[in-house]
């Protein structure tokens, strides 16, 4: 869905990204300071230029997720923190969001990512084309991003995977190799 021209450093530079397995789908990151930075309004830790391929939602073709690398922020005072993509000056985090597998296709294992702008229930349904319910995956969700990854898909073909939360429901395609 999308082409990667290129990094515009900010706070962090290129040393600080991992172009390997851009042809997988995936760009790493990792910055650090042994000091806190106060990131004020302006302030800008990178930016990555796209070109769109074909229509759809950015929301919707990128995510954060810990695949290779883990999706995280601390801050000295409280320990541990979310992080979000702005997608036009508009936190993903007030949305849900169902996030296309990756690695897809896969063989093995992939990960599935969402986006819950409150804690909720979420139920993650993979089905066959027939529809038939092959594995679901039931639980409580904290609010923000969360992933779940699949091992037992182990029959080549394309399957659906569906997040059904009491105010959402969506539906996304994938491909086991």
């Amino acid at each position: 869905m999308l082409e990667f021209v290129e990094m515009i450093p900010g706070l962090a530079g290129e040393e600080h990204f991992g172009f390997a397995l851009l042809e997988e789908g995936a760009i790493t990151s990792s910055w650090n300071r042994a000091e806190a930075v106060q990131l004020g309004e302006g302030d800008v830790l990178f930016s990555l230029v796209w070109k769109a391929k074909k229509a759809g939602l950015l929301s919707g073709a990128l995510a954060l997720n810990s695949r290779f690398t883990s999706a995280e922020a601390y801050d000295p005072q409280s320990g541990r923190l979310n992080i979000d993509l702005n997608f036009d000056n508009k936190k993903e985090s007030t949305t849900f969001g169902l996030y296309q597998n990756a690695p897809n296709p896969f063989t093995g294992a992939t990960t599935i990512g969402f986006h819950l702008p409150e804690a909720a229930t979420a139920t993650i349904t993979v089905m066959d084309l027939s529809g038939k319910v092959l594995k679901l995956v039931r639980g409580e969700f904290a609010k923000g991003y969360q992933e779940i990854q699949l091992k037992d898909l182990t029959t080549a073909g394309v399957y659906y995977y569906r997040l059904d939360t009491p105010g959402f429901t969506a539906t996304r395609k994938m491909v086991v190799q």
